[in-house]
């Protein structure tokens, strides 16, 4: 007998497991009824989980295929990531002198507990990241940067666990001291310096 999940926790689950998936050329087709079926619902809210996950661009729906997994394209490692600090850097910009927002602080500070506590391997690297991609994208100036910003973020992480870079020995204590470096600038500077930090650790490649 299956039990029925929350959609929430359904949309995490696939988002975890597309980020697992270490792949980028094959064709990974997602069934609506198997999923259903998987998690004890209908397929309605499977198909709304779907559709917000393709607007976050993790999926797509091709003509006579149906949904798959969005494909990653090598020749585009190096835009993709240029994407995300440009974004990162158009949130910066955008947010102008704004002093701290306690919530952000809050989230912050929630999200150092999370990486402290994180293994250091393949979920530990996610959750992380994860935390980082929320806190970017729910307090992003405009909510068309914070849509971009969250798109872009999930198909970064995609590539570093494509590449295992979440193996690398420094990336999980670089990530807690970028949230701890992150929240002093927050502190100090407001979300424009804490943005343009994030996007200058992108940029210089020390972040994951």
């Amino acid at each position: 007998m299956h039990l029925r999940a929350e959609s929430s926790t359904i949309a995490s689950e696939l988002r975890t497991r597309i980020c697992m998936m270490q792949t980028t050329g094959e064709v990974i087709t997602l069934h609506e009824g198997a999923i259903a079926a998987e998690f004890g619902v209908s397929r309605t809210p499977i198909r709304q989980i779907l559709q917000k996950l393709a607007h976050e661009r993790l999926v797509e729906t091709r003509s006579g295929v149906g949904t798959i997994v969005a494909p990653l394209n090598p020749a585009h490692r190096e835009r993709d990531l240029i994407v995300v600090k440009e974004l990162l850097r158009a949130a910066s910009i955008c947010v102008g002198d704004t002093p701290a927002d306690m919530r952000m602080l809050d989230r912050l500070a929630s999200a150092k507990v999370v990486a402290d506590r994180a293994r250091e391997d393949a979920q530990g690297y996610l959750n992380i990241r994860i935390e980082i991609l929320e806190i970017t994208s729910d307090f992003a100036p405009d909510p068309i940067i914070g849509d971009a910003i969250r798109a872009a973020q999930w198909r970064h992480i995609r590539w570093r666990m494509a590449d295992h870079g979440w193996a690398e020995g420094w990336v999980i204590p670089m990530l807690r001291d970028l949230l701890r470096n992150g929240a002093e600038r927050l502190e100090k500077g407001g979300p424009a310096a804490f943005y343009g930090y994030l996007a200058d650790v992108e940029a210089g490649g020390q972040t994951s």
